[in-house]
């Protein structure tokens, strides 16, 4: 029997088999060519709850405001929302095969394009372009197949995950401009979610996380029979206490602890556990929403009060964190003025859990040296603001004290333009800007969605026009370097190397990829001599390379220390983990006889049209 002829009810339920899937278009193929066939197809495939599933698997975040509006356009037809979802993808690739294939500036401007357009709403598709299938070269060894590696993976990657940093932390300052003017207690939670933005995680992944574990910890007390019931407990000073108590054992019962070592930044008290005394306490992991929420939740007082004090509020507790000298701490009040407001030391909950003000506070607040006439600033709530400013200085300091090469260079820049960007927003001070704009090359697409239409309008004249001007000679750096290219006809000294070179430096051993070139050394004069390049052979009058290292720093290298080298297979797996910059530029790797190249992505073709022959010629060369 043919399907149209089969019962109405019976084609619906065939259709409700077909599997939602967040990245493969397999079914939705399916209901599409349904509605273009038979009307008893049609009709069935037409129906809002057929497609209620496959939305929701395939566009978990979005952008509130559009999707309220979305719903109301639609009137919240399922088939009809997810069309439009849907376009919204096809248009976000489509600026994405652009970014990827173009230079200079234009690729800026369609950044802040997907970024005005449609925000979040191009979230899921990008996350998907950031995880296509990479060429076989770059995978584990028995990984099993991905699917068809669609062309330009690796650029297409990079560039994906470019555009969703653009758009996570475009929404995260703004969410912080917002405070400026507006810091209310309830900002807490959003707020503070927001930091994790700058590593692509949005804050509504953080929010979901804390309600999980609120769901969690209510169960926890279901099964102790502690009281949940907001009436019951928050006029009964020993039952509050008891629910505060609860939350800190809940969290421990959940993995969370106090990360061991000297509490230098926020504590004066010192803790040990190991041979690395405060190696815990100072790992960049613990500043992070995303990261101690789950795989570090050994963490640190502030970020634990964080997760203390949402949980609470969101179970009818009045807890607000206490910016407190030695550690963070959280007051919890009572509407009933004759129940006495007390402190919660999540951090050392193990120990003591419950503060009194009048029996424990006052000899801490002696210790770090406070006098009485200023006692009443250090117990009182703390705003979102002054948590975010002593969060992101616990960022700086941790950034500091991790020796050269002990964190990938991209996770120590991020949290370093995490932590600047609090603080030019909050302390307008010039000093941070400048620091962001040294560091802006890590984040090109933020550019105009980030510095220029969400942080601008936040900074007083003065630094307006600074971050301005930087912008602009940004833009013409950009608009320029589209408009240069490298072919080797025109040199008039030889350039031996070229770019997708691996090669090991000769002095100092480390292994670095060749992302440019240029005849003779055109770094600043001031850089020549702190480096001795006269001292070398050749001095400045030869060939210097611009490459990026195994570990993602940059580096400017001497033809003379160039030694031809290769990539171990677990190197080759790494490449993309420890140098994500790498995905910028190439697109596969050959290796051959001890000596490695990478295929160029369009940008590098495009500036050195020759290379990539020159490479392939140079591989195959018997030595």
């Amino acid at each position: 029997m043919a399907i149209r002829g089969l019962p109405f009810d019976l084609i619906v339920q065939i259709l409700e088999q077909l599997t939602p899937s967040r990245d493969s278009d397999e079914s939705i193929t399916v209901l599409i060519s349904c509605l273009q066939a038979s009307t008893s197809l049609r009709t069935a495939a037409s129906l809002s709850g057929l497609w209620e599933p496959h939305y929701r698997v395939r566009y978990t975040i979005c952008d509130p405001a559009k999707e309220q509006s979305r719903k109301q356009s639609t009137g919240g037809d399922w088939r009809l929302m997810y069309l439009e979802r849907r376009r919204i993808d096809l248009k976000t690739l489509d600026m994405l095969f652009k970014i990827v294939t173009e230079r200079g500036d234009r690729r800026l401007e369609r950044a802040r394009d997907v970024n005005t357009m449609f925000s979040f709403d191009a979230w899921n598709v990008l996350e998907i372009a950031a995880n296509c299938p990479l060429p076989k070269t770059f995978r584990e060894l028995g990984a099993p197949e991905q699917g068809p590696v669609p062309s330009h993976a690796v650029p297409t990657r990079f560039w994906a995950q470019m555009l969703l940093g653009a758009i996570a932390r475009s929404d995260a300052v703004r969410t912080w401009g917002e405070l400026v003017n507006n810091d209310t207690p309830q900002a807490l939670e959003l707020s503070f979610a927001c930091v994790s933005s700058f590593f692509v995680y949005p804050p509504m992944k953080v929010l979901s996380q804390l309600e999980e574990l609120t769901a969690l910890c209510k169960a926890y007390f279901i099964e102790r029979q502690i009281p949940l019931d907001p009436a019951e407990f928050t006029t009964d000073a020993s039952k509050l206490r008891l629910v505060c108590s609860s939350i800190c054992d809940f969290l421990w019962s959940c993995g969370f602890e106090a990360a061991d070592g000297e509490l230098s930044s926020d504590m004066t008290f010192c803790f040990s556990t190991g041979n690395n005394p405060g190696q815990q306490f100072h790992m960049l992991q613990n500043r992070f929403p995303h990261l101690f929420l789950t795989t570090h939740k050994a963490t640190i007082p502030i970020s634990l009060v964080y997760v203390f004090v949402c949980i609470a509020r969101k179970m009818g507790v009045a807890a607000s964190p206490v910016d407190f000298p030695t550690r963070v701490l959280a007051v919890v009040s009572s509407p009933d003025p004759n129940v006495s407001e007390f402190f919660v030391d999540v951090f050392g909950s193990r120990t003591q859990a419950i503060l009194t003000l009048h029996g424990d506070i006052p000899q801490f607040l002696v210790q770090a040296g406070i006098t009485a006439t200023s006692m009443l600033r250090w117990i009182s709530p703390a705003s979102s603001t002054s948590m975010l400013v002593r969060a992101s200085r616990n960022v700086l300091a941790s950034v500091y004290s991790f020796p050269a090469g002990a964190v990938p260079e991209v996770v120590l820049h991020t949290a370093f333009y995490a932590s600047l960007v609090v603080n030019v927003i909050f302390m307008n001070d010039h000093r941070y800007l400048l620091n962001i704009m040294k560091h802006i090359n890590w984040f090109l697409l933020d550019l105009l969605p980030v510095l220029v239409d969400s942080l601008t309008p936040l900074l007083n004249p003065h630094l307006q026009e600074q971050l301005t001007t930087h912008c602009k000679a940004i833009m013409e750096d950009e608009k320029e370097a589209a408009a240069t290219s490298h072919p080797r006809s025109a040199l008039t000294r030889e350039v031996k190397f070229f770019v997708g070179m691996v090669f090991k430096h000769a002095t100092h051993g480390y292994v670095g990829y060749v992302y440019g070139w240029d005849p003779s050394c055109a770094a600043a004069e001031d850089w020549i001599r702190e480096m001795g390049v006269n001292s070398l052979s050749r001095g400045r009058h030869q060939p210097f390379y611009h490459a990026l290292t195994q570990n993602g720093s940059t580096r400017y290298v001497a033809e003379d220390n160039i030694r031809t080298t290769y990539l171990e297979p677990a190197d080759v797996c790494r490449i993309f983990i420890d140098a994500p910059e790498a995905g910028r530029y190439f697109e596969d790797l050959n290796q051959v006889d001890g000596k490695a190249r990478f295929l160029l992505s369009p940008e590098l073709n495009a500036a050195y049209p020759d290379d990539e022959a020159f490479g392939d010629q140079w591989l195959r060369r018997e030595d």
